[in-house]
């Protein structure tokens, strides 16, 4: 199979978007990195850049990630293709294929990449139910063709210029056109993500202590307790969170002396050996705990979208 690259172009203002689209958050990491790194474990490569507006922000966030940058000075006054052709010119004789495509489409799946570079064709397009998407593969030797052309109707004019036929490989990927290109589609597209699996959209997380005289209930001594019960030990409940004997103790004996009774007992020994499980009252108390985390939780959500269900971009 020939060696396949690819131009990311990230030199727009992204000015519909109001914030700079590379590093806006996606998945683990943002935008960038994650497309980055998805083409580099999939072994495309050389990777091209295109960088513009923002350009040593990017350039700075994505300099560990083995990519190589060429700048489009004239951003601002020049279209689209035209730094596309300078990621293109960029990878002359450095690769038998060239993937192209915006870097504003990080929904994109592994196998879809996958499948359009097992297509052996001179132009591959992705299209999902019709629609036409990305990444648009594109045989090396037609590049020289590509950059003599000076029209204005950018890269799809200058495929069509070339006469080649295209070749459209129909996916099961609704993310080869989902962009970010305003505000609301970027929200959109979170949610989508997630929905079908992927990334971490913004959402709280409450964390539910118990205070008397001093703070002395919270999610790990719910899970120690739990722990305890399952085990019947309080060293194995400890062993299982990574805390020390001593610690978790003093945790019980900090609920016992706040609640006024025993939360833990010891079991005597015989041929099993001795352990300690939870008093009636400890399991009593463990279920109000657990019940009113998830009320708690389901309450905090129902605020959560009264304030954010339109997003809150100005935190990016």
């Amino acid at each position: 199979m020939r060696k396949t690259g690819a131009v990311l172009v990230a030199a727009g203002l992204s000015s519909r978007m109001g914030a700079f689209k590379p590093m806006l958050p996606f998945g683990d990491s943002t935008i960038a990195l994650h497309m980055v790194s998805m083409l580099k474990k999939l072994e495309v490569d050389p990777v091209v850049v295109v960088t513009g507006h923002q350009a040593e922000a990017l350039e700075g966030h994505l300099f560990h990630a083995n990519v190589r940058f060429i700048r489009n000075e004239r951003y601002e006054n020049t279209q689209m293709f035209d730094s596309v052709k300078l990621g293109l010119k960029a990878l002359e004789g450095k690769c038998g294929r060239v993937m192209v495509m915006p870097m504003d489409l990080p929904a994109i799946l592994p196998e879809t990449f996958c499948q359009v570079m097992m297509v052996d064709a001179k132009i591959v397009r992705t299209v999902h139910q019709g629609k036409a998407g990305h990444p648009i593969l594109i045989q090396s030797e037609l590049v020289p063709r590509l950059l003599e052309y000076e029209g204005s109707q950018g890269l799809r004019g200058a495929i069509r210029e070339l006469g080649v036929p295209i070749t459209n490989l129909e996916v099961e990927d609704e993310g080869v056109y989902r962009d970010v290109d305003t505000p609301d589609a970027y929200q959109q597209l979170l949610q989508w993500d997630y929905e079908r699996g992927n990334g971490h959209p913004l959402r709280p997380l409450v964390r539910l202590c118990l205070q008397g005289s001093e703070m002395f209930f919270e999610p790990d001594t719910a899970r120690l307790m739990a722990l305890i019960d399952k085990k019947g030990s309080v060293q194995e409940a400890c062993t299982a969170m990574g805390l020390s004997y001593s610690k978790g103790s003093r945790m019980i004996r900090k609920v016992e002396r706040q609640m006024g009774f025993l939360v833990a007992e010891r079991r005597a020994g015989g041929i099993g050996g001795g352990g300690s499980v939870l008093t009636e009252e400890g399991r009593s108390l463990l279920r109000s705990y657990e019940g009113m985390q998830r009320e708690v939780q389901r309450c905090v959500e129902e605020i959560f979208w009264k304030y954010f269900e339109k997003g809150f971009h100005k935190m990016f």
